[in-house]
């Protein structure tokens, strides 16, 4: 799994050849943590590519906004950076909005799509208002539109990180190394900064742009084109896995499966049988 940078000075792991599949890490996550997936699909013939969030690395340059819309045009310029071949997209947590956002402005760039842990629609947004067990897991995305987060989330070496995944995959003891590589991320200069942008961006009017509010809403009245499966583990603890339900409205061709015994971060708690899942639906 080799660390490289393409023309956009945008950084990102690759490891092996052949038709891309791209995977997109989420809060409080990174890149690097998706090693399982690196190894196995490369394997399997795959060129595996795991970018950097935009803001997560040191040397990116400032957004004009980060909302998810807005970082999956900045998405599409990297990838097309890397390859010119279609690709298989694969999006967990964040990862999966801006999975969605790329596949809407550009469904041809995007052969199958994978995502998890975040529904598509309208549920999740209006879960914040209207859903008080929502509103209990999401306790976080609003104290991250408080300034004092800033210095909260850092404070005693990150244990507001370390307690997210305890809190989104219970059980689940080997989070550590996990957690740890992301903390280690988020403690690069201004990558923090801009992991909270994410949040103050989808909540705050005065931090976003009209342009991708006029996008994102012509979006959201599109149907996803390629062929898709979505993933949720039944004990999540960020995201409700009833949250997925009347998802298919929203795609065109769409399998659901809710993974018994495993949390929020799926992909690690079980990676063999996510990897297994994944190569089926690719060769189906």
């Amino acid at each position: 799994m080799e660390l490289k940078k393409n023309t956009l000075n945008n950084y990102y792991y690759s490891q092996g050849e052949g038709k891309p599949i791209v995977f997109i890490h989420g809060f409080p996550d990174c890149a690097k943590n998706f090693k399982h997936q690196l190894n196995f699909f490369a394997d399997q013939g795959y060129q595996a590519i795991a970018p950097y969030l935009p803001g997560y690395h040191p040397n990116d340059q400032q957004l004009d906004t980060y909302q998810s819309v807005r970082i999956a045009e900045e998405f599409i310029l990297n990838i097309e950076c890397i390859t010119n071949q279609k690709i298989t997209l694969f999006g967990h947590d964040w990862g999966s909005s801006i999975a969605y956002g790329i596949t809407g402005i550009k469904p041809d760039l995007v052969e199958r799509l994978i995502t998890v842990s975040v529904p598509h629609g309208i549920s999740v947004g209006t879960s914040f208002l209207s859903d008080a067990e929502q509103q209990r897991k999401s306790w976080y995305m609003f104290f991250f539109q408080l300034a004092i987060a800033d210095m909260a989330v850092q404070f005693n070496n990150f244990k507001f990180i370390e307690r997210l995944w305890t809190d989104w995959s219970p059980n689940w003891p080997e989070y550590k190394d996990y957690a740890k590589h992301a903390i280690e991320v988020l403690s690069e200069e201004n990558v923090l900064d801009r992991a909270l942008s994410y949040y103050r961006c989808t909540f705050q009017p005065e931090l976003q742009t009209p342009r991708i509010n006029e996008l994102t809403d012509l979006l959201a009245s599109e149907k996803i084109k390629p062929p898709s499966l979505y993933l949720h583990g039944e004990n999540d603890g960020c995201i409700g896995p009833y949250l997925s339900d009347g998802m298919e409205e929203y795609f065109d061709n769409l399998e659901v499966k809710i993974l018994e015994d495993c949390g929020h971060f799926l992909h690690l708690e079980k990676p063999d049988l996510t990897n297994k899942i994944i190569l089926d639906f690719l060769n189906s």
